[in-house]
């Protein structure tokens, strides 16, 4: 490495890590390197800063597209690519292709990888595959690349991978040095930092303010913890008040920082904006200011557990003023802020998805037909199989397949809009019948659209709940958001409704009809005014609502008093991990993951593991 690329380096934020920037440099070399360098490791660890330091050094025209920005669409990819190459639009991977050329890119960093999975198959099988050949595009997020960048044909020879770990002690240093603390504080940082750059620089600010204080000695997650706790103690009451609720959101923006503070609190809203921008955990984006994701988990489970009314609260005013923003005209950050919002972890893992979950899921080829309706016959018998034939045979481009790690088909569902069905097929489909028959009777709304989502199954437990079913179930939600605002209806059918009530009413969804003969049950989620984002809202309007009291001739919802950070961690203990591996898949403290276990446990009114583990399973969270 040269002096003018360590200058360049340190000019995008870079402090030591020449290792890893020699490394990634080295894979850079434009027409020599690899077509996907996959950059990872968990968050505060300094990634982007190395994706960023390395191309700010490379000798030719590099781009950076932040995966928060931009909706998780095709549609969204390109539009962002767009403004980043200042052109007014690219409407095709083929476009952007031939713009990158003309423009001399060489490297293309998309940061934030972890929230386009919904992206993965169409970066892979349609945008990357008409790139120039001597692009190097470098995908920085949390986790390795699934499955399919191993097993799809080809790929396992073009993808590299940077893992980013703790900063050597010496490097860890030079951060904690820039802060002028006196040598033997410098040392204590280090010490208690365990390289870890957030707890590092949590560290150095809090020693800064308290050079007296007894520094946490423990996990970085668990340093992160108590060190929010140390700085918030150093606030007012009203910036204190003003930075917990803040953490509830996906972004703060003055607006939004106003929506949710109590008229009490309102008047300081400078003050508060002022406290928030110089905390150490936070920083300004062009969409807003953003806390960083361990910290703002750190501050708002803590402000949950302690007053869980309060955070309702909260969360109902911020999902009023993010659709107020949608109302002014649809945008994918409002869209976004309402996502981030809902606690359902069927809907919020889908967009947010918990760190360790991949979703390996591709648009099915000729060669995938044999084993889709093999799963097929296997779950519905050989009529459901040969009446999906018949499906497969006009409509091959609605199939999508889920594959396992040797790159076999583990799932497969059938998507695709109500007007682009072949009306052929209701002759012999009597569930598409009984869709068709449902949009005559309840007309559609002006200009809206219906999507059909006509059967989905997993190889082992068919329509019931897996982790192969929730990737293919993760996918369908990008229609969604590609469809609206003018996606008023979804259709479905349910192989169980008994067992499948609970789940589908949750997201809305009712039966139209009585059950067919293939036993399938067709249903329906209207959307309602607003679409998509008008749903969004209503979810958390309910999840926000005071608890009913419980009636004694029904039982409630079991998952109706758990947090969204309780889903996640009941959905990875029910995988059978120990506390301390919980703790660190979520990067929480062992003793946070205690805590929330022990709330998990009283609010399901279970006494083991065991027990809780079964009713995730059963009510399909660990799909």
């Amino acid at each position: 490495m040269r002096v003018q690329d360590r200058l360049r380096a340190a000019a995008a934020g870079v402090v030591g890590r020449e290792r890893e920037l020699a490394a990634l440099q080295g894979l850079l070399r434009r027409g020599e390197g690899p077509v996907v360098v996959f950059v990872s490791g968990p968050g505060g660890i300094g990634k982007s800063a190395v994706a960023a330091g390395a191309a700010a050094t490379v000798d030719h025209r590099s781009l950076v597209l932040d995966g928060r920005a931009f909706e998780p669409t095709p549609a969204g990819f390109l539009e962002a690519l767009a403004r980043a190459l200042d052109r007014p639009a690219v409407g095709s991977a083929a476009a952007a292709a031939t713009a990158l050329d003309r423009a001399d890119v060489g490297t293309l960093v998309v940061d934030s990888y972890e929230r386009l999975n919904l992206l993965d198959a169409w970066l892979r099988n349609d945008f990357l595959v008409d790139l120039p050949a001597d692009l190097t595009t470098v995908l920085v997020g949390r986790r390795p690349p699934n499955a399919a960048w191993r097993t799809a044909a080809g790929w396992r020879q073009l993808v590299a991978e940077l893992a980013v770990g703790p900063l050597t002690d010496t490097d860890a240093r030079l951060l904690v040095e820039r802060r002028g603390l006196p040598t033997e504080a410098v040392a204590k940082v280090v010490r208690y930092g365990r390289g870890h750059p957030l707890a590092l620089e949590m560290l150095a600010e809090a020693v800064g303010r308290h050079p007296d204080l007894e520094l946490p000695d423990g996990p970085p997650a668990e340093v992160v913890e108590e060190l929010c706790d140390v700085l918030l103690d150093d606030l007012d009451p009203v910036e204190r008040q003003s930075v917990e609720s803040a953490a509830v959101l996906r972004r703060v923006t003055q607006p939004m920082l106003a929506a949710v503070l109590t008229e009490a609190d309102a008047p300081a809203l400078d003050q508060s904006w002022r406290a928030l921008r110089g905390l150490p955990f936070t920083r300004v984006t062009p969409a807003g200011m953003e806390i960083q994701s361990i910290a703002r988990q750190a501050i708002a489970g803590a402000v949950e557990i302690r007053d869980p009314a309060r955070v309702r609260e909260l969360r109902r005013r911020a999902a009023a003023a993010a659709f107020r923003d949608v109302e002014r005209g649809p945008s994918w950050a409002a869209t976004a802020d309402l996502l981030y919002l809902v606690q359902n972890p069927l809907i919020r893992n889908s967009y947010v998805p918990p760190v360790d979950r991949q979703h390996p899921v591709e648009p099915a080829t000729a060669d995938d037909r044999a084993a889709v309706l093999a799963i097929a016959e296997r779950h519905d018998g050989p009529a459901g199989a040969a009446l999906l034939d018949e499906w497969w045979r006009s409509h091959p481009a609605a199939f999508t397949v889920g594959r396992g790690p040797d790159g076999g088909v583990t799932a497969f569902s059938i998507v695709i809009p109500l007007a682009e069905v072949d009306a052929r097929l209701a002759a012999r489909d009597e569930v598409l019948r009984a869709f068709v028959a449902d949009a005559r009777n309840r007309p559609l709304p002006a200009g809206g659209s219906a999507l059909v989502l006509r059967r989905t199954l997993g190889l082992r437990r068919g329509d019931g709940p897996s982790p192969e079913h929730g990737a293919m179930v993760v996918d369908m939600k990008r229609r969604y958001l590609e469809m609206r605002p003018a996606l008023a209806r979804v259709f479905t059918a349910a192989g169980n409704w008994q067992a499948q009530a609970p789940v589908l009413r949750s997201l809305g969804f009712t039966r139209i009809g009585s059950a067919t003969g293939s036993r399938l049950q067709p249903c329906a989620l209207d959307f309602g005014p607003g679409s998509v984002d008008g749903w969004l809202q209503r979810l958390v309007l309910a999840e926000a609502a005071p608890p009913a009291p419980p009636r004694p001739d029904a039982a409630p919802p079991v998952f109706a008093q758990l947090s969204a950070r309780e889903r996640e961690v009941l959905a990875v203990l029910a995988e059978g991990v120990t506390n301390q591996e919980l703790a660190d898949r979520l990067f929480i403290s062992e003793r946070t993951a205690n805590r929330h276990l022990s709330n998990i446990f009283t609010k399901l009114g279970v006494r083991t593991r065991t027990a809780a583990a079964r009713i995730a399973i059963e009510a399909g969270l660990t799909g």
